[in-house]
């Protein structure tokens, strides 16, 4: 296939910078100027006002009128996957989003979305996306995770294929609440949390959520101990002038995971049977994890009256890692695994910061939302790493520990500039026809210094979103969409080249329906994803770049209520993802399933008895079977289908008791291969009792 490069075409999409940064500099300045301006009612500054300037809609609406794939997983359904979870747990149910592909791994989460990575940003600013430093987020500090599918780089620039998971923190609320959990969970884990909001006075209230968990996980002799603090206060400068403070502090340390297996006693069978399902294969004495992250931003608005608006969103990120991990990587076809290890220790930093004005404008039946746009990101690594360093063989069946082995590191530095400009225009015409359009130019500059091997690079993009959709009397609304992204790498190959930017670009048909008839949503879409310049991993995991990777599918998400007391959610994603390996050879890509389905059904108990208030959820979630065509091919990972389960019963007026299973079942399952092979997550169980006020 011919990648067509649309945004090298000459001017088409280019922005005049130096108007663009002139007007939002000297807008920013104009709270104080406008201070005479129209005044809204008091108390308009709720919960839900503040969290839109977290949301990755910079438009505002919390994406009424997308005309694209998004979901939206609220606090309550993020309270209900119960606790010691993580991001990649809530994921589990949502349209075209494949998580925990590399099984049970307790310091990190794995996603891709529609076959592609996916950046995370943490209310609507970037986060640390510095090769080997990721950002992980305790999903106990959110209120609302927003995925946002398939390639777009115009709310943030450089992004991944994808799409990007956009995370909005607990902020201060209008009423005074609280709560305590205690939790306790096979494997040994607890957890203790807490979430208070305050009022200090009619315009300054503040919020304290705090945990602390620790225990063992699945694979032998691991296990993490976590600590995580988020205060913030939000300040009614003036009824019409908000400014919120969000803070975060993660601290975690333990043994980690090593999930990397050999298709050999995984995959395939031997005269030994399989490895162990919980089978450590690493140094559990060597092993180690320590990493420190804190973040520290600001989300400031000011409405001028007459729909004509300023935000501007800062945030700064800084994150500590130290991590040695023994892994196997291949075997000898008998007994024993060929072994290496990875070692990160340093530090690594961002600076992130996104100023917007918007203004709507009414023309009869034309109501038209104009905005424009500036965006800063500044990131830094500073470390020493060793990708792959070697580490004695290990008998499969029956290991044993203590093989000595030294650590060694080289420089791994990394410096990332991005200076972004944007415009972005909806027009509505009579609430039934919506058109968007996005242009947004990007200037990035990279440079790497990793293993005695320096790189750089820089350059400039132009990315867009266009699309329109209709909305019918019948609730019917189709739409179409074509968009684009790109994401400059950091680093080099195992060879020594500098890395390219990752293109993508995507077309979207789908139709959203809200029946007039019942209480029920449905979202079909479907899209043509293409990246170029894919990344894959060699023999040596070391990261090589190869042609380009394409998926094309079908998504079908719907949400309904039956009844007052019956809830449902069902979602199906067909892939037909495949991955170039030179200019001659595509394959499969490995790890995505062509087909893969979710149901979940909720109940909540309403009659007035002492039953009131139960509440059932039953899960199913089914993943095709994957092959990894480049190393394996003929051998299939075959399909499997995991339950999951929760119960909830408020005791009395403060006090609620949950109970949570994953993998109710204890399936044992290989989750997928791709040059390693990965045993899937073991069932866990996990009890919570609250006190709320």
């Amino acid at each position: 296939m011919t990648f067509i490069n649309k945004n090298k075409q000459s001017g088409t999409y280019l922005l005049p910078k130096r108007s663009v940064v002139a007007v939002l500099l000297a807008f920013a300045a104009s709270p104080v100027l406008a201070a005479d301006a129209e005044a809204e009612q008091k108390g308009t500054v709720t919960l839900d006002e503040v969290a839109v300037v977290g949301s990755a809609d910079k438009s505002g609406d919390n994406f009424k009128s997308s005309a694209q794939s998004v979901s939206i997983i609220n606090e309550q359904d993020i309270r209900s996957i119960g606790a010691n979870k993580k991001l990649d747990d809530l994921l589990g149910y949502e349209a075209g989003v494949l998580s925990k592909q590399f099984g049970a791994d307790n310091k990190s989460n794995w996603f891709q979305v529609r076959g592609f990575d996916a950046n995370t940003t943490l209310d609507g600013t970037s986060i640390s996306n510095n090769g080997f430093f990721v950002w992980e987020q305790e999903i106990y500090g959110l209120e609302k995770v927003e995925v946002l599918k398939g390639a777009n780089s115009f709310n943030y620039g450089a992004t991944d294929a994808g799409g990007t998971i956009n995370l909005v923190s607990k902020r201060p609320m209008t009423d005074v609440a609280g709560e305590l959990n205690v939790s306790v969970g096979n494997f040994d884990r607890r957890t203790v949390s807490g979430d208070y909001n305050g009022i200090i006075n009619d315009s300054v209230r503040y919020r304290l959520v705090g945990l602390y968990s620790k225990g063992d996980f699945p694979i032998h002799y691991t296990g993490m101990e976590q600590f995580y603090f988020a205060p913030s206060l939000t300040w009614d400068i003036t009824d019409h002038t908000s400014l919120t403070v969000l803070a975060s502090m993660l601290k975690k340390k333990g043994t980690p995971t090593n999930g990397f297996m050999p298709a050999y006693g995984s995959l395939t069978g031997t005269p030994y049977g399989k490895i162990g399902y919980h089978t450590n294969l690493g140094e559990p004495d060597r092993d180690y994890f320590d990493r420190k992250q804190y973040s520290l931003g600001y989300e400031f608005s000011h409405d001028f009256g007459q729909q004509f608006k300023f935000t501007q969103n800062y945030r700064y990120g800084k994150m500590d890692h130290d991590f040695v991990g023994v892994f196997a990587w291949g075997s000898d076809n008998d007994r024993l695994a060929h072994r290496g290890y990875s070692y990160l220790n340093g530090n690594s930093t961002v600076h992130s910061i996104d100023n917007r004005l918007s203004k709507t404008f009414a023309f009869g039946e034309f109501i038209d939302t104009f905005m424009v746009g500036l965006d800063y990101k500044r990131s830094k690594a500073d470390a020493k790493n060793n990708g792959f360093g070697f580490v004695p063989d290990i008998d499969m069946f029956n290991p044993v520990y203590g093989a000595p082995f030294t650590v060694t590191g080289n420089p791994y530095d990394l410096s990332l500039k991005q200076q972004g400009t944007y415009i972005f225009n909806k027009l509505d015409w009579n609430d039934t026809v919506l058109v968007n359009l996005g242009l947004r130019h990007d200037r990035y500059d990279n440079s790497s210094y990793i293993g005695l091997v320096r790189n750089a690079d820089d350059g400039d993009k132009n990315t867009h979103n266009v699309s329109i959709m209709v909305r019918t009397p019948l609730g019917l609304s189709p739409y179409v969409s074509h968009s684009t992204s790109f994401n400059p790498q950091l680093g080099s190959d195992g060879y020594g080249r500098g890395y390219k930017p990752f293109e993508g670009k995507q077309w979207e048909v789908g139709m959203k329906y809200e029946p007039t008839w019942m209480k029920a949503s449905f979202n079909l879409a479907l899209f043509d994803l293409t990246e170029k310049n894919a990344l894959i991993a060699d023999a040596s995991n070391i990261q090589i770049q190869a042609g380009e990777r394409r998926n094309r599918g079908i998504e079908l998400q719907s949400d309904w209520l039956l009844s007052d007391s019956v809830s449902a959610r069902v979602s199906y994603t067909r892939n037909n993802a495949e991955q170039d390996l030179s200019v001659t050879q595509t394959v499969r890509a490995p790890l995505i399933p062509d087909n893969q389905a979710a149901v979940k059904i909720s109940y909540k108990r309403l009659q007035s008895d002492i039953l009131n208030g139960l509440k059932l959820t039953f899960g199913i979630r089914y993943n095709g079977s994957t092959e990894d065509q480049r190393y394996y091919p003929g051998q299939k990972v075959p399909s499997y289908t995991l339950v999951d389960a929760m119960a909830s019963y408020p005791v009395s007026q403060h006090w609620n008791l949950q109970v949570n299973a994953t993998n109710l079942f204890n399936k044992e399952y290989l989750s997928a291969c791709d040059f390693y092979c990965y045993y899937g997550t073991s069932r866990t169980v996990d009890a919570q009792l609250s006190y709320l006020w």
